[in-house]
């Protein structure tokens, strides 16, 4: 493929030759001798016609019928046969009529057989045989156009992916519609599509069609699902798992058609987006004026596969938050529970163990309760210093399917068993006996109830003296409970997982004591040892950059005094002296009041995102072979300059430089040998010129350079002395020493400059003037 510097040189030599030609065909066209005006005519390298100004070709050379796809006799087609948009004749006539002479109009046209073109004219008023009539050179420039558009789309792509870069606050569907509006720019389509696919990929959900598009479609009930078996054309890249381009849909036979009232389909190209073996989404363009290359699945596949990251990572904030506060709940729940039983185990504890002297009022205290514990749904019994239980609740008669009187002067082990009395009850029964209350959990077989975990308590009951002569059994059911604990563990694991899947610290700051509290990740992410609570607020502190603490601490001021979400990002410096980027995300609790009582959040890495972020800004700015500033970003900047000397009213020289004959080095040495020479280039631009100069590569060996706060005088000192530089440079590269010249184009901001144009015209023209003055030299205009 040819590239845009070889393009950009042909061209202009073509154009060189082709104004020889014209003056020579304008004198042979005064001539008397035919014979040297049709040859001159006819040897033309480029195309060339005699056309009158109602259209009538009166004359055309080879390369024009050839250009044209003329093969009959001239006069037979009207002029306006070719033009694409007939008002761009109209136009070239009028600047004919003003200015006599036009040259290097870009205009689209096409040939007879329908091929599109681009072709760049140039146009002289002559008298022809008496008759007024236009001499009309053209030159076919399709590659050159081509090829700007490559390069524009690469702009326009790393634009839209730095831009899904900063869309993580976004919802799904804005992130979404942006990649749609995305990829039918960057594909120049007329009709774009996003479908979500199911998870067992039969089924597609339409996320949105292009508005344009459904404004000018009639269907009336456009379904929201399809069935993938039900799909034609559109549904193959799911069923291929790549992508699909048909760029000539009307003739395609094995095609199930659109209904009626849908907008007509020349061409289409679909690609599926991947998660690992699995497709989520399909989109889809069409209608693009061209046909679709690889180019174009390039870049929907880099643009797709961007914005499903950023919803993947969306996702997984969304499901830590709410994994988080479904966390809290049951921690809150579990709390308050566990509080409500230590309250009520608490008074029967103390009920039990009241001392009372009297064994009369230790029987009255009994009866007294006697209903409580019948009533309490929990086991409950008094058992003697012989192991027999004295006195059992209703409960036992429900659980064990006995009656009472079956149940009191019985030993303890008739209902759990004699090994389950010896190993368990009886070794606790003896340590209350001797004044000792116990508390513990274990899982107890009930019948028809199966294994339940029970609260046992054992207290210790004495009616007269300081000995005990009974022991209170109460038994709680706390099976639900047990298993809810479990439950929160597995909960704890999961979210141990999930923040370790996604790189994620959870961290809590506790505002009335300064501890704070870090997970394992967090310790991780900052490669620091555990410290205690007290310790960490300090060491964190300590790891801050320097320049990003003072701003750090005042964020974090106003998000407590305000009680807003905490969203920070700031550099650490960690033990190995590596610098990393830390974003925060966190929320302020408040008490009863309204105080700010603690701050809970998480922490995340991401420098390699940072990283990723500063390599498109540099890759979008400058120029990938030489490190100078690229075409976007030296115009940009000079037109910020441009309107600062404006504003101010001071001085600005622009200087347009090109290299003599570079195809001629790159033919002669090659193209490594002429990146060569470019970078020399721009090494001697950048040490002859003052660091608040612009500078810029603007084409393939096309620069310019602005010098501020200068005059035309000083300006053009500074183009001799860097014309002299060059022509002195030796370039060894290859086992080769190569020599080169360089033209430079001078020109100064003037009063009548409203814009960047006029001033970009003048430094050009001085440099063609510079070239056809013989190259290697400096032209001031």
């Amino acid at each position: 493929m040819m590239t845009e510097t070889s393009l950009r040189k042909q061209l202009e030599q073509a154009r060189e030759r082709i104004e020889e030609l014209e003056e020579e065909l304008a004198k042979a066209a005064k001539a008397t001798c035919e014979d040297r005006y049709r040859m001159v005519f006819e040897n033309a390298p480029g195309g060339m016609a005699i056309i009158t100004e109602q259209g009538n070709i009166l004359l055309s050379n080879a390369e024009a019928k050839k250009f044209l796809g003329l093969s009959g006799a001239d006069g037979e087609r009207n002029a306006e046969d070719f033009y694409v948009n007939r008002e761009d004749r109209n136009r070239l006539l009028a600047l004919i009529r003003k200015k006599r002479h036009i040259r290097n109009y870009p205009v689209l046209m096409h040939r007879l057989d329908g091929a599109s073109m681009w072709a760049s004219l140039s146009a002289r008023a002559i008298d022809y045989g008496g008759e007024p009539a236009n001499l009309v050179s053209f030159t076919d420039i399709t590659e050159h156009r081509r090829a700007l558009r490559r390069l524009e789309l690469d702009e326009l792509r790393f634009e839209r992916l730095y831009a899904l870069s900063e869309m993580t606050q976004h919802t799904e569907k804005e992130i979404l519609d942006f990649a749609l509006e995305a990829i039918t720019e960057v594909t120049g389509s007329e009709i774009g599509y996003i479908y979500r696919v199911s998870e067992d990929q039969t089924q597609l959900t339409l996320h949105a069609w292009s508005e344009s598009v459904m404004e000018r479609c009639s269907i009336k009930d456009v379904p929201e699902v399809y069935s993938i078996c039900e799909t034609g054309l559109w549904g193959e890249p799911l069923r291929q798992g790549r992508p699909v381009i048909t760029n000539d849909y009307p003739n395609l036979k094995k095609k199930k058609g659109y209904p009626d009232g849908h907008i007509p389909v020349r061409n289409h190209l679909g690609v599926p987006v991947f998660e690992e073996n699995r497709v989520v989404f399909l989109a889809g363009v069409g209608n693009k004026p061209g046909d679709y290359t690889e180019d174009d699945i390039r870049h929907m596949e880099l643009i797709m596969n961007g914005t499903w990251r950023i919803i993947q990572r969306r996702r997984s904030r969304a499901e830590l938050a709410a994994a988080h506060a479904e966390l809290e709940e049951k921690v809150r729940r579990r709390t308050d529970r566990l509080q409500q039983v230590n309250r009520e185990l608490a008074g029967l504890n103390l009920t039990l163990m009241s001392k009372d002297q009297e064994r009369e009022q230790a029987r009255m205290e009994l009866l007294r309760y006697q209903r409580i514990i019948e009533t309490n749904p929990d086991l409950i019994s008094l058992i003697d210093s012989d192991y027999r239980y004295v006195i059992v609740n209703e409960s036992y008669t429900h659980i064990f399917g006995l009656k009472r009187e079956s149940i009191v002067g019985q030993p303890v082990g008739i209902l759990f068993g004699s090994r389950y009395f010896e190993e368990r009850f009886k070794p606790a029964i003896d340590r209350a006996l001797k004044g000792e209350t116990l508390t513990e959990a274990a899982w107890l077989p009930l019948p028809d109830a199966g294994e339940r975990y029970m609260s046992i308590t054992y207290q210790p009951v004495r009616v007269q003296g300081d000995d005990a002569e009974y022991v209170s059994f109460e038994a709680r059911d706390m099976t639900d409970l047990k298993r809810s604990e479990e439950d929160l563990k597995a909960i704890a694991e999961r979210l141990d997982l999930a923040t370790d899947a996604a790189h994620l610290g959870i961290w809590e700051w506790d505002l009335r004591t300064d501890d704070l509290l870090w997970d394992r990740k967090m310790f991780d992410l900052y490669q620091a040892e555990p410290l205690p609570p007290k310790e960490l607020f300090d060491f964190w502190r300590g790891c801050i950059h320097p320049d990003d603490l003072a701003a750090t601490e005042q964020q974090l001021a106003r998000s407590i005094e305000t009680k807003e979400p905490l969203y920070l990002e700031f550099r650490i410096v960690r033990a190995d002296k590596a610098v990393r980027h830390i974003r925060i995300e966190g929320l302020v609790q408040v008490d009863d009041k309204g105080m700010p009582i603690r701050l809970i959040g998480i922490s995340m890495d991401v420098t390699e995102q940072r990283q990723m972020e500063d390599e498109l800004r540099t890759l979008a700015s400058t120029d990938p072979l030489t490190g100078a500033s690229n075409r976007r970003q030296f115009m940009s900047r000079l037109g910020e300059e441009f309107e600062r000397c404006k504003r101010y009213n001071t001085s600005l020289v622009l200087l347009s430089l090109d290299i003599d004959h570079f195809k001629r080095i790159n033919d002669t040495y090659g193209h490594p040998a002429g990146d060569d020479v470019l970078k020399e280039l721009v090494a001697l631009c950048r040490s002859t010129l003052r660091t608040t100069d612009l500078f810029g590569r603007v084409g393939g060996e096309e620069f310019q350079a602005a010098l501020t706060q200068t005059r035309i005088g000083a300006g053009e000192n500074t183009a001799e002395r860097l014309r002299r530089r060059v022509e002195q440079c030796e370039v060894r590269t290859h086992d080769q020493i190569i020599t080169f010249t360089i033209s430079i184009g001078v020109t100064a901001l003037t009063p009548d400059d409203e814009s960047i144009e006029g001033l970009l015209k003048r430094a050009d023209d001085a440099l063609y003037q510079a070239k056809r003055s013989g190259r290697n030299r400096v032209i001031v205009l």
